[in-house]
């Protein structure tokens, strides 16, 4: 069959189309910047070396192994791959320097007790009124915060804003690897969306949902990690302005924690950082429910 130009030219936008969307779908990886001659890009971990960070298809299972290779398998998506130990990824391990938390509430969970499931419903916010590549982070999470397991890792849903709102699920960082799945978009300002970090047996699934049910997931091997510290968050870079940032709430609310006895816990949050900048506060309501704001004054 002969394909005239107006066909190639229908089927050049289908392609540049399709390339567009995949492309999205990760967007840090739109990003890349040079420093000292290597490539890294932005991630809720800060700048992160791009051969650290991978990107990988919802519902991918990720288990470290004794050598430190770290495999990836996904049997709905036909998909597996070997990440080799990386010496250079080890040394720019990124929960080394976390340090652009600006507004939290966290609770250490009592002594010898870890976390089964922690639930929350986010509250998107306004867009900001101003966009200056600025990246804002919001998210629930849990941390192995006892020193169990070969390192710290950091399991968490992330509400993401660069250019436009989007949902993912991450973890940070084994052996300095980070891993994220494809964003879920269809997300506009005062949506409630869902995230959820789960322990059973030796898996944990991280679990992003947007309100039309549309899921982005990973299921992380435990490696013995007992997961002691649970945080709600928000995290910033390349803020320039006070209107980089919504004006108004985000909240995150019917926050249920449950833990590895089966007991529903009472958080006992604590405002870790205090007041931020742009008026921002963190109002700690009840065990279930807190709200960040900017931009508006609070009495």
């Amino acid at each position: 069959m002969k394909i005239n130009s107006s066909q190639n030219w229908f089927l050049g936008l289908i392609l540049i189309a399709s390339v567009i969307t995949a492309q999205s779908l990760y967007p840090h990886d739109d990003e890349v910047k040079i420093i000292g001659g290597e490539e890294h890009v932005q991630t809720p971990y800060g700048l992160m070396l791009r051969e650290c960070v991978h990107n990988v298809p919802s519902g991918t299972y990720i288990q470290e192994s004794e050598d430190g290779s770290i495999f990836l398998t996904n049997d709905e998506k036909n998909f597996a791959k070997r990440v080799q130990k990386s010496e250079k990824c080890q040394k720019a391990d990124a929960t080394r320097k976390l340090e652009q938390w600006i507004d939290n509430g966290g609770w250490d969970l009592p002594a010898k007790i870890s976390l089964s499931k922690f639930e929350a419903f986010y509250y998107v916010p306004n867009t900001p009124r101003t966009t200056n590549d600025q990246w804002l982070y919001y998210f629930i999470g849990s941390q192995n915060n006892d020193g169990s397991g070969p390192s710290v890792s950091i399991i968490q849903p992330v509400l993401s804003y660069y250019k436009g709102w989007y949902f993912q699920s991450w973890n940070c960082c084994p052996d300095g690897q980070a891993f994220n799945s494809p964003s879920i978009f269809n997300i506009t300002p005062h949506d409630e969306v869902y995230g959820s970090v789960e322990v059973k047996d030796s898996q944990v699934t991280i679990v992003s949902q947007n309100k039309l049910g549309e899921q982005s997931s990973l299921t992380v091997d435990r490696s013995g990690r007992n997961f002691t510290w649970i945080d709600a968050t928000l995290e910033t870079y390349s803020i320039s302005n006070c209107t980089d940032y919504p004006k108004g709430r985000m909240t995150y609310s019917q926050m249920n924690v449950t833990l590895n006895n089966e007991i529903a816990a009472i958080p006992q949050w604590t405002d870790t950082f205090g007041p931020s900048e742009c008026l921002g506060k963190t109002i700690i309501q009840d065990p279930q429910t807190i709200s960040i704001y900017h931009n508006i004054l609070l009495e």
